[in-house]
């Protein structure tokens, strides 16, 4: 089902309220909310959804008005497997880390979230999160805290393109974290990140990607160095870093480890060759 704000809400509809119930409903795309009225309506009375997708909608965080507060909010779609968030220009706060939505979610999408500051706060947990992909969200100056990282268990793919705020992936935490390991982790893709520096910069938090195959580096021009605390043992099946995404795998580099790896792009300048700026 696909719906814009202007069907719930226009004078013979009653698709936005709460009591028509839609057991077969598995996928519902909203747009053009101007808040999150109708969007708990639905949630309320669609209770075997698995997809939801938002798409230019004009609401600063997604948690239900002050009128909702007392009814039991995303409990009523256990089954919801994907959450997908584009061109959500004013979004400042994804505000699902409060209910338990985000530990069931397997794929999260972001893409021109211009507003957005974190994908979650350093409390939520993503511990069913198989893909994560960033696209286009320039108010990111890091996705995730070290104890946020340390839920994704269950990660197989990340991605992020275009952030132009982006520094770090991982951010520094206010609770030392001393080790996190991404044990499910096969591919990552950092791809015109024109401010990244590093994966992470903490000096006392340790990585390992036991299952890590492939990696994309490319025009990521400042980013010198993957992370303090990585060796080959945390890379024990990385064997290159691809400098240009799928349409030229061949382009790759390697110099023993993932840290080296990293420098000798940046200080070549091997990730010059391609830009999806241009």
């Amino acid at each position: 089902m696909q719906i814009e704000s202007w069907h719930a809400k226009s004078p013979n509809s009653s698709m936005g309220e709460g009591n028509h119930r839609r057991n077969s409903l598995e996928e519902l795309c909203l747009s053009r909310l101007m808040d999150t009225e109708i969007l708990y309506s639905f949630l309320h009375s669609n209770p075997n959804l698995e997809s939801l997708s938002l798409s230019d909608c004009f609401f600063e965080e997604t948690v239900p008005l002050e009128k909702h507060t007392k009814i039991e909010t995303l409990g009523v779609v256990p089954k919801l497997k994907s959450l997908k968030l584009t061109n959500l220009i004013n979004l400042k706060d994804l505000g699902f880390d409060q209910d338990i939505i985000l530990k069931r979610v397997e794929l999260l999408l972001l893409k021109r979230c211009p507003c957005l500051t974190t994908v979650v706060s350093s409390s939520a947990s993503l511990s069913n999160l198989v893909n994560l992909e960033v696209d286009n969200c320039d108010g990111l100056v890091n996705l995730m805290s070290p104890s946020t990282a340390e839920s994704l268990g269950q990660l197989n793919t990340m991605k992020v393109t275009k952030c132009r705020s982006l520094v770090e992936v991982v951010g520094k935490d206010a609770e030392n974290t001393d080790k996190v390991v991404f044990k499910q982790l096969k591919t990552l893709e950092l791809v015109s990140l024109k401010n990244l520096e590093s994966f992470c910069s903490s000096d006392s938090c340790e990585f390992e990607f036991p299952s890590l195959e492939k990696v994309v580096v490319s025009a990521c021009y400042n980013m010198k160095k993957f992370s303090n605390k990585v060796t080959s043992r945390s890379t024990p099946i990385l064997q290159n870093i691809y400098v240009v995404p799928e349409k030229e795998k061949k382009r790759y580099c390697w110099d023993g480890d993932l840290n080296a790896t990293i420098q000798k792009i940046f200080q070549d300048k091997v990730c010059y060759v391609y830009d999806l700026w241009d």
